[in-house]
């Protein structure tokens, strides 16, 4: 007859063995989970767990995972002294509608698939049509900050995702149309923002009676002095402006001189703080 050889074992939910229980190396085995456990000494005695189906789970002595299911939507973040627990997700500041068409469909807004409701800040979403990230203006417009309306139609199957940007602690955007400026004295305050803007995005668009300009600005500071870069510019006829930058009363400003009086412009921005 075969010699069986068994560990010191429990049949008991959830018992482990203490360090009384096991020499250092021993195995035992809780049957009721199929949990083997071992003891080790690296100084101090302690009882490990070995193989699958843990009840605990701990990397490199150091690192502990959570051993219970979080809530639909949160996701894995450490405290900084271990340990990994679910959070919510809410705090990253973007959140994803996905919705699924029944049939043929323009329009987007309430419950998507998972009975979240459709809401985001104009400008910042991002919105896709079977994993092809649409253009703002061409492929949908944004009649609403809770309605999303496709140019064309979709078609039963095809899925529409909103990644909307709701948590913009960072992110500033603005839309601002001066009065028309009726000289063409240098440097005009075209924009003035704190200092603590780093960094500041701008479309800028210019119209007078003979065209319009636009252009594209990135200005930036160090505290003491201010450096821009302008690009992409298009005109119809000739350029409307020239550009200048500087710091003034702890404010980072962007300046123009027309080169027409009676000249009025918008500037979209997008500043970081």
């Amino acid at each position: 007859m075969a010699t069986v050889i068994q560990f010191k074992r429990s049949s008991t939910q959830n018992s482990v063995p203490a360090t009384s229980d096991l020499s250092l190396g021993e195995l035992a085995v809780n049957t009721y989970h199929g949990r083997f456990y071992t003891e080790k000494n690296d100084g101090s005695a302690a009882i490990v767990e070995v193989g699958s189906n843990p009840k605990t789970f701990t990397i490199n002595d150091a690192l502990t995972f959570p051993t219970a299911d979080g809530t639909s939507g949160q996701i894995l973040s450490t405290n900084g002294s271990g340990t990994i627990g679910f959070t919510d997700a809410a705090s990253s500041g973007l959140t994803t509608f996905i919705y699924t068409c029944t049939g043929t469909q323009t329009v987007f807004s309430g419950a998507d698939d998972n009975s979240a409701t459709l809401a985001y800040t104009v400008g910042l979403e991002g919105v896709y049509l079977n994993g092809v990230k649409l253009v703002a203006g061409s492929d949908y417009v944004t009649t609403s900050t809770s309605v999303i309306t496709l140019q064309a139609n979709a078609v039963s199957g095809d899925i529409v995702q909103v990644v909307a940007q709701t948590s913009v602690s960072n992110l500033v955007q603005g839309y601002y149309t001066t009065s028309a400026l009726t000289a063409t004295t240098a440097n005009q305050v075209l924009s003035s923002n704190g200092v603590a803007n780093k960094s500041i995005k701008y479309v800028i668009s210019a119209t007078h009676s003979t065209g319009t300009h636009a252009a594209e600005v990135l200005l930036i500071n160090d505290g003491t002095n201010a450096y821009f870069t302008q690009y992409g510019d298009a005109y119809s006829a000739s350029s409307l402006f020239t550009l200048s930058s500087d710091i003034n009363s702890g404010n980072m400003r962007l300046l123009t001189t027309p080169a027409n009086t009676n000249t009025t412009f918008k500037t979209f921005q997008i500043r970081l703080t």
